[in-house]
């Protein structure tokens, strides 16, 4: 069944709760006080079926001014908007603050309901309907439908859910492969369960047994019960008003403005980037460090307000401000929020986030602002650009990029090949980095390797493990970028040695006949090679020509012994043959197929250990079968 949520708005005592009665049958002022007073304080829900089999799920905010944000709180997640305006007294204040709200929050559905028409007689009706048309005039309700109804005596109510049926038709379905969010509006305990939250799941699913974290706090859960429209069921669906009974959660550790959601797929943050977009009204305005009260979903914080590319956002403008936090928040890009002045509290604009964990920076520094620009205003394509640049990892999948912007996958993957074809992106083995990035590393990784051939002239290159120490990069995405610098003929690798494509050691004369020295005299005495204090008598030219070689021609099996890499080999292709016969190999048993002595038995094999050829078990190697 197809789910939808309505939401009630207007002006206090303008017929929400009754309304919401003659379409469900269920009335939503549930506390006494409520009913004494006469006005809904917190959220209440209801549901109903249209005739075309849709299930409305019914959020009615309250209207006193005083409570706001309770209604702040209920336009998360919704679809379309009822605003009831009173046949006998028109619009009122709070109606506009309403209308202000909703607007800002980028609700785009509406039908206007006229209630209590009863009691007013036709002309009168008809003075109070050309008032709402001048009023939305120049609002996003400009083309809603009008319809009059009277909830007591049923009139005009089948009108108004035919309206309801065919305006909800218009409006997308939820992408069910989202990451699952709900905002937490109310919390109670119930006898022998335990914590019971509520609120409307506003993106993705929620089952029995999964795992999620009660934002900000950080708190793992695991769902044990699910109810929707009071029945228990295995699976909520994004769109249904939904209570969930969670494992592991005191009722003292969540609240009103936690949010319930799968784990890892929001921030939390102190600072935002956003674009604000304030109304026409003189208080409407916004300078450096104002206070002001941020809402979103159910969360209620206070902020500094931060301008960016201006001193002042004025009246009617639109504009970009980092928002200081004085709380911690869970929150994602492109999430929406409503500012209200600090005292008094009157709603001055709304508007988006678009960067979730910014860092502190220049206020009129062109590269943030053409990046919010982007953010803001951009193409998917421009948008995938951005956050490829922006984002703390240099390779990325195209299922981490769907993830990220909750976008689908082939959608994802259709516009990264239009930045393919443009030269702004590179495919790295299904990978994705912006060319920016690339050479940024590629830069990082040359620089690196040719600092390393200046200071070492007589050096086959830097060893592997010191250049990603250098890079700060993990194994999987240095191996990818020095695959790509290979195949693209700016390095090469030799022994776990980089090098630059063209380095080559130059030797002088002198050292020449070091090198060669060296090598027949490392030859020669094959497995019993001098030790290196003795080949080089301590000299510093030659300790140098003996350095260079290591990693080409020459093995360091310890701080005292190298071998020709040569007689290494030979070494390699002995154990190698033993193991083809024998399960093992002990210590004695290798010295005798190299007729070397047991401290260069004993080195040797070592090194083998330590290349994963050989394992030391007790007193004798394995094959290493890792």
């Amino acid at each position: 069944m197809r789910n939808v949520i309505i939401g009630t708005a207007g002006h206090i005592d303008h017929g929400k709760t009754t309304l919401i009665k003659a379409l469900s049958g269920i009335e939503t002022d549930t506390t006494a006080e409520e009913k004494e007073r006469g006005m809904s304080i917190n959220l209440g829900f209801a549901y109903f079926d249209l005739p075309s089999g849709k299930r409305c799920g019914v959020v009615d905010v309250p209207g006193h001014e005083k409570f706001i944000k309770n209604m702040l709180a209920g336009v998360s997640g919704i679809n379309l908007v009822l605003l009831l305006i009173d046949s006998r007294e028109g619009i009122m204040p709070q109606t506009k603050e309403h209308i202000d709200i909703l607007s800002l929050l980028g609700i785009e559905n509406y039908i206007i309901v006229m209630t209590k028409i009863d009691l007013v007689e036709e002309e009168y009706r008809e003075l109070v309907k050309e008032e709402i048309l001048t009023f939305i005039e120049d609002t996003p309700l400009k083309d809603s439908p009008i319809i009059e109804v009277d909830s007591i005596s049923k009139k005009g109510i089948d009108q108004l859910l035919l309206e309801i049926d065919k305006k909800t038709d218009l409006i997308e379905k939820e992408q069910a492969s989202k990451n699952a969010r709900l905002n937490i509006d109310r919390t109670f305990q119930v006898k022998g369960f335990g914590t019971v939250v509520t609120g409307t799941l506003t993106e993705g699913t929620i089952s029995i047994g999964d795992e999620l974290l009660v934002y900000p706090k950080g708190i793992k859960t695991k769902v044990r019960n699910i109810q929707v429209h009071e029945k228990d069921v295995q699976t909520a669906y994004s769109g249904q008003r939904t209570a969930i009974n969670l494992n592991n959660v005191r009722i003292d550790e969540v609240s009103r403005g936690c949010t319930l959601a799968t784990p890892n797929s929001l921030t939390k943050t102190y600072m935002l980037d956003t674009e604000i977009k304030l109304i026409k009204d003189d208080v409407a305005n916004l300078e450096l460090w104002d206070r002001v009260r941020f809402y979103t979903g159910t969360t209620e914080v206070m902020a500094r307000v931060v301008p960016l590319g201006v001193d002042k956002i004025s009246s009617g403008e639109t504009g970009f401000v980092q928002l200081r936090l004085e709380e911690e928040i869970a929150i994602k890009n492109y999430d929406k929020f409503i500012i209200r002045t600090y005292s008094p509290m009157i709603t001055i604009g709304g508007g988006v986030v678009l960067d979730s964990s910014p860092q502190k920076h220049s206020r009129f520094k062109a590269e943030i602002l053409d990046n919010l620009k982007v953010q803001a205003k951009g193409s998917l394509s421009d948008i995938i650009e951005n956050y490829l640049l922006s984002a703390n990892e240099y390779l990325i999948s195209s299922e981490e990029i769907s993830k990220t912007l909750e976008k689908d996958k082939d959608l994802i993957l259709e516009h990264i090949n239009e930045l393919l074809e443009k030269n702004s992106v590179l495919n790295v083995e299904n990978s994705y980095i912006h060319y920016k990035k690339y050479d940024d590393i590629k830069e990082k990784i040359i620089n690196v390797i040719e600092d390393y051939h200046k200071r070492n002239r007589l050096k086959v290159g830097i060893p592997k493990v010191e250049l990603v120490s250098k890079i700060k990069l993990n194994n999987k995405e240095i191996n990818q970028f020095l695959d790509l610098l290979i195949s693209n003929e700016l390095i090469k690798i030799e022994k776990n040695y980089v090098s630059l494509k063209d380095f080559s050691i130059k030797y002088d004369n002198k050292q020449l006949q070091e090198k060669n020295r060296i090598e027949k005299q490392l030859l020669d005495s094959k497995f019993t090679p001098p030790t290196i204090k003795d080949l080089t008598k301590g000299v510093k030219p030659t300790i140098e020509v003996l350095e260079s070689l290591v990693g080409n021609t020459v093995v360091k099996l310890d701080d005292d012994i190298v071998l020709h890499y040569n007689v290494y080999e030979e070494a390699v292709r002995k154990v190698e043959s033993h193991f083809t016969k024998n399960e093992q190999l002990t210590l004695a048993e290798f010295r005798d197929l190299t007729g070397s002595s047991r401290k260069y038995s004993m080195a040797i094999l070592e090194y083998m250990d330590k290349q994963g050829l050989t394992k030391r078990v007790e007193n004798y190697r394995i094959l290493d079968k890792k």
